[in-house]
């Protein structure tokens, strides 16, 4: 209970003397939410997690007409009932035919030898973003960062494996098959056949641009084995996560300029992106590699649907 020692004796003492042990009048406003009410409140947000706290205080003011809460007490009974409100995640709509396909894809995968797959995919990079959660006394007002409408984005094309990084491409025009081709001669084919061991395997999802027939002849000449993918499995995928880390490096760099009141220029952009992908050791390659049994073995618990990753 975290009582002291003399908290104890005198309440042992009021008990010898047969004195009732009354609670001590307490600052503050009593509380008007019973157990009870509390319960209903608690039943609303389990049976509609999409419920406001406006339609709760609406709600619980039907239920109970004499009970006249803010939305204010409504908010500070949920926080402690454990609740938050977060947006929720958006995840692949997955159909029963392509959970199926996952299961069977995992089941005939488990004992691939990831250490040899170069996974790649492409990103889009965002010069201002807002994602961060940043620091500020609750007297004062949330801090304003100012964005502009329309942000310049550049397109980041990536490569790695086990070993490490492999090479990368940006570029701002819109991504064609002719532009992938040319991607896949000039900045995997070269660095792939110093890097990777001789029967390295190339991973790619299915995109279409990825999977047409030019692309697949090209791919098919260069590379010893092509990796089939699943569609609509970017959880399957550790290069997510790689993409990840990374924007929400490119992210703080960025701030620490704005900060300082430094311009960011599209040049001085496109070279954070840059010593960020540089920056990105072998040990976190290897981690996310390691980590594909582990996801295997989540889809088939699962059934095939989404898995956290």
């Amino acid at each position: 209970m975290g009582a002291s020692q003399t908290t104890i004796y005198k309440y042992i003492g009021k008990l010898k003397k047969n004195e009732k042990l009354a609670s001590l009048p307490r600052s503050g406003y009593p509380t008007i939410f019973s157990p009870r009410k509390r319960r209903t409140l608690g039943l609303l947000v389990s049976s509609n997690p999409f419920i406001t706290v406006k339609e709760a205080t609406a709600s619980l003011h039907k239920t109970y007409p004499n009970f006249k809460p803010c939305e204010w007490t409504v908010n500070h009974q949920l926080n402690k009932l454990g609740y938050k409100a977060s947006l929720p995640k958006q995840v692949p709509l997955l159909t029963e035919t392509a959970r199926q396909y996952r299961v069977e894809w995992a089941q005939a995968h488990y004992r691939q030898n990831w250490k040899r797959v170069l996974f790649s995919d492409e990103t889009t990079f965002q010069m201002f973003c807002n994602t961060i959660l940043t620091f500020h006394k609750k007297e004062n007002l949330p801090p304003q960062k100012a964005m502009p409408k329309h942000p310049y984005k550049i397109h980041f094309w990536g490569a790695f494996s086990a070993s490490g990084t492999l090479d990368y491409y940006m570029f701002t025009e819109t991504l064609t098959g002719d532009l992938y081709r040319h991607i896949l001669k000039n900045n995997l084919f070269p660095p792939a056949s110093l890097k990777m061991p001789r029967n390295w395997v190339f991973q790619q999802d299915n995109d279409p641009k990825h999977t047409a027939h030019e692309t697949t002849i090209l791919l098919e000449q260069h590379c010893p084995s092509i990796l089939d993918w699943p569609s609509y499995s970017p959880d399957l995928n550790p290069i997510e996560n790689l993409w990840s880390i990374m924007k929400r490096n490119v992210e703080k760099e960025v701030n620490k300029l704005v900060l300082k009141h430094k311009p960011i220029t599209i040049f001085v952009f496109e070279e954070i992106i840059q010593k960020e992908w540089e920056n990105i050791t072998p040990e976190l390659c290897l981690n996310l590699v390691n980590s594909m049994p582990a996801r295997l073995e989540e889809v088939i618990a699962k059934n095939g649907d989404k898995i956290n990753y």
